[in-house]
Formats: C-alpha cells, structure tokens, sequence
C-alpha cells in the first residue's frame, strides 16, 4: 500500500475511468476525495470503496467553476488535513462534428471543462502542496494530446493539447516546491460508456488496425498508471505525456475518415431518432 495516508482528489471519479482510478488509489492506501458533478454516482463511487475498506469522500464538484474547484479543495484539507495528489480526471466530449460545424457553444464547453477546468483545480491544490512540502498532479489526457483524436473533434483535440501545455509549464513553475505534474494519455479505454456507444464488431475493427498489443485498456490499467505517478517512486519524473495505449501512437496513422466520418453520420442520426 504504497499510498498509505495520502490524500488524493479524482474530479470526475463517479464512474468510468474515473471511478476505475479512485478505486485503485483507495486499494493502495489513500484517503479518496471522489468529486463529481454527479453527486448520486459521487456517492455509489464512494459506497463501493467503503464496502472493500477503503476511505473515501464524496463532493459534488463543477471543474469549470472556480467557486465549485475551491469548495472542493477546501473541503478536502477540511476533512483530510491536506492533499497530497490531484488526478484531473473530469473531461467531456461534444458529438463528434466536423471543424465547419462546430458550433461556439460546443467549442466553450468542452474547452471549460476539459483546459479550464484543470487549470483550476491545479491553481487550488497547489497552496496546499506548498504547506505539505510535496505534491503529485496527474492529468488524464489522451492520445489527442500528442496526436489528434481520431473520433471526435477539433474542440477535444484542442482541450487535451492545451493540457500538454499546461502539464509541461507548471512542472516547470512547481519544481522547487517539489511538486511533479504529469498527464497520462489513455488510448482505447474500455468503459462501460464505449460499450454503449460502439459495437463489438466495430471495437474489434478498430483494435485490429490501431492497436499493435490487439486489445482496449482495461480501466484498472490506467488506474495503476496514476498510481505509479502519485507515489514515491516517480518523484523525479514530472512534466512528461505517458501514453497508455496498447502502443497506438506508434501505428503509421492508416486514415480512418471514412470510418469517423460514417460515425458522426450515425451520431447525428442517432441523436435526432
């Protein structure tokens, strides 16, 4: 348990990747601030670490929010004495939509929460490192951070380079307080929300083409990643882009827009039935 007593905040911890991260960190020892805008799933989240023995606190959280990100932090220090790690986890996607066609409000959106939104929830934590001596930010990006995504949009691609950006440049700034920031680019991510939203025999096409190691990541994977980059052990690692992605980014980018081009089509379809 080599996160014994440390405290860690997950924004976006009520399910998916999120969930799948807390759980991980509260296995390894950490008490567990599970935020989400959620607060029912916050709270079924939190049961569930409970219900192994874990410790864990649900706080309904708006990253995009500054007043929200406070509230959040200060009830973390309130209840916890402090934080010792941050995993920005929290991010959406708008339907996928061609650079054209996207619309402000999307664009917004997505830039809130997925940038703007971390950028805030670091600008919290980080007095309270300062006072702990110590600090571990993890950031969850994505492989849209270091190439593009292949199945969404401009927005998304945007928001998770903006997050490279940001991980590089307060590694630099928060070095002397000994605080680390990293981002962990998740490919493929089996989920139970990719399981709604693609089939089978579409995960299957995708994996054959993209995929050198032939399978998703598993949630518990990336999980295990933040894990590594919270503890001790990655004490001198900081301001680097660590892709978990079954070695995705080293394909020959075989082009797909017809694929993604068909499920936008099918989304746009989907969403008007």
């Amino acid at each position: 348990m080599e996160l014994k007593d440390k405290v860690a905040i997950v924004t976006g911890a009520g399910r998916g990747i999120g969930q799948g991260i807390a759980e991980v960190l509260a296995r390894e020892g950490a008490k567990v601030v599970v935020a989400d805008r959620n607060l029912e799933d916050a709270n079924k989240a939190t049961e569930k670490i409970k219900s192994t023995g874990g410790r864990a606190l649900a706080f309904t959280a708006d990253v995009a929010s500054k007043t929200s990100v406070q509230a959040m932090v200060g009830e973390t220090v309130k209840q916890f004495g402090g934080v010792d790690a941050l995993v920005n986890n929290a991010g959406i996607e708008g339907p996928p939509t061609l650079a054209k066609d996207l619309s402000e409000e999307q664009w917004d959106r997505v830039l809130g929460v997925n940038l703007k939104g971390v950028f805030l929830c670091c600008q919290a934590v980080i007095p309270a490192m300062i006072a702990r001596g110590k600090g571990k930010i993890v950031n969850i990006g994505s492989t849209a951070a270091i190439r593009m995504t292949f199945f969404g949009s401009v927005d998304y691609t945007v928001s998770k380079h903006g997050v490279a950006g940001l991980t590089q440049h307060l590694a630099w700034e928060l070095a002397d307080h000994k605080i680390t920031v990293n981002t962990i680019c998740p490919g493929g991510v089996l989920t139970p929300l990719m399981e709604q939203g693609s089939t089978a025999e579409f995960r299957a096409t995708v994996t054959k083409r993209l995929v050198p190691l032939g399978r998703f990541c598993s949630i518990d994977e990336i999980g295990e990643a933040v894990s590594f980059f919270a503890s001790d052990r990655a004490d001198m690692i900081t301001g680097q882009l660590v892709a978990v992605d079954g070695g995705l980014l080293t394909g020959f980018g075989e082009d797909l827009r017809a694929i993604v081009r068909q499920r936008m089509e099918a989304a746009k379809t989907h969403g008007n039935s």
